[in-house]
């Protein structure tokens, strides 16, 4: 049952529409945008501002970090001020810094633009899910957070091949003002279409003693926790995955950046069967520690024979496209279940949990891709070793959900909703 017959927010879009998933997807889609499209310029952008094309790996960790720590601030800051003009700010910061990215005469100068970029690129992911979490809840919310992310997966789909041709055409630096431009879009949008849903502003929200207890709450609650992990190890093994596989694709295995472009399109596209198998299944009563668990194995087993397969000697292009794929689809399973169960059981604090959530896999994604950047020497096993460990990592913590113990004291913040909580999995 959701939530828009008790609230009735008064949306210009109305929530019950396709419309409205189309407007918050393009909301989470500019991190995707951001990340994917400069990924086959990589090696060239580090050659036009002077450094070794690996170090380059530095504008997307840096990126991932802004990213994490933006989430933190715009979460509170939407419950004290609202949904609509936190997000309106986020994107005003993102267009800001992508210009400074096109302008950065030095990698270092870019690297702090691309920091600052991810702290406007925050706010579209924290306060999407809290705006779902405003106005719909259980089976409702998680059947709308899984088709945001079918259609959100549209970014990372075209961003590769739509970035490379720009870069071909008119070189890396413009792929930052067509970000810029892209952003500008969604500001107008935003401003005609997205109107407030959050009924009750929390006054006390950004006191930094309410921040630490609000976070600690979220962070203490052995459910929400669990998720957060399960999140923040997953998103570690997708994300190197994306930061090494430019590198794997083009100088290790030889394939064109155009070639390059439209495998990571069929990556990015198993993420959206995934999202959408999750979906469906979600609306037919599938519980949802089942479908995470689902993902969690696939995930391992694939990321486990990627990295044989990677010392042993045995992969190239296409070999490895299948074991990719597995690893992607897996997301699709995991992610809006497990960003669910982490704001259910905080339904007055939605976006601090959001951003928590949120903060940690940005978190995973930047130390993954900083261990691919350390361990890489010109084969795909540290892609491999990477991906597998976060994977390891992520079914452990995972294997959790299936104890049959509460701590006593964890208790869901209100009543008006039962929640699909860890202990509820068969």
């Amino acid at each position: 049952m959701h939530k828009v017959t008790v609230k009735n927010l008064p949306f210009r879009i109305d929530p019950q529409s396709k419309s409205f998933i189309f407007l918050l997807a393009a909301s989470i889609a500019l991190p995707s945008l951001s990340i994917d499209s400069c990924l086959a310029s990589l090696p060239v952008i580090g050659v036009s501002l002077g450094a070794r094309p690996v170090d380059t790996v530095s504008i997307l960790s840096l990126f991932m970090i802004g990213f994490a720590g933006g989430q933190l601030a715009f979460g509170p800051l939407s419950d004290r001020i609202g949904r609509r003009p936190s997000l309106l700010i986020g994107c005003v910061l993102f267009a800001i810094a992508a210009v400074g990215c096109a302008c950065a005469p030095t990698l270092i100068i870019l690297s702090f633009w691309r920091f600052v970029q991810g702290l406007g690129a925050a706010a579209g992911s924290v306060i999407t899910f809290a705006i779902i979490r405003d106005l719909f809840s259980a089976t409702a919310a998680r059947s709308r957070l899984s088709y945001i992310s079918v259609v959100g997966t549209i970014a990372p789909i075209v961003a590769p091949t739509m970035g490379g041709l720009i870069a071909t055409w008119q070189g890396w630096r413009a792929v930052f003002f067509w970000l810029a431009a892209a952003a500008v879009l969604l500001i107008i949008v935003l401003l005609v279409g997205l109107e407030e849903s959050l009924s009750n502003r929390n006054r006390h929200a950004l006191r930094p003693r309410r921040l630490i207890t609000n976070y600690w709450r979220v962070l203490s609650h052995r459910t929400c926790l669990l998720y957060l992990l399960i999140g923040g190890f997953s998103f570690g093994a997708l994300f190197a995955y994306v930061s090494g596989s430019a590198f794997v694709f083009i100088d290790v295995f030889g394939v064109d950046p155009r070639i390059y472009g439209a495998l990571f399109a069929v990556n990015a596209f198993a993420i959206a069967v995934g999202a959408f198998i999750s979906g469906r299944l979600s609306t037919r009563g599938v519980a949802a520690n089942r479908l995470i668990l689902a993902g969690l194995i696939i995930s391992f087993g694939a990321t486990a024979a990627l990295f044989c397969g990677a010392i042993l000697g045995w992969l190239n292009a296409f070999s490895i496209m299948p074991l990719l794929i597995l690893n992607t689809f897996s997301m699709g399973l995991v992610t809006p279940n497990a960003v669910h169960g982490t704001m259910e059981p905080m339904p007055r604090i939605a976006g601090v949990a959001s951003s928590a959530f949120g903060s940690i896999r940005m978190l995973g994604g930047a130390i993954s891709s900083e261990f691919v950047a350390w361990w890489y020497h010109g084969t795909a096993i540290a892609m491999g070793e990477t991906m597998a460990l976060f994977a390891a990592c992520s079914l452990f913590v995972g294997l959790f959900l299936i104890q049959p113990r509460r701590s006593r004291g964890e208790r869901r913040e209100s009543p008006l909703e039962p929640i699909a909580s860890a202990v509820n999995a068969p």
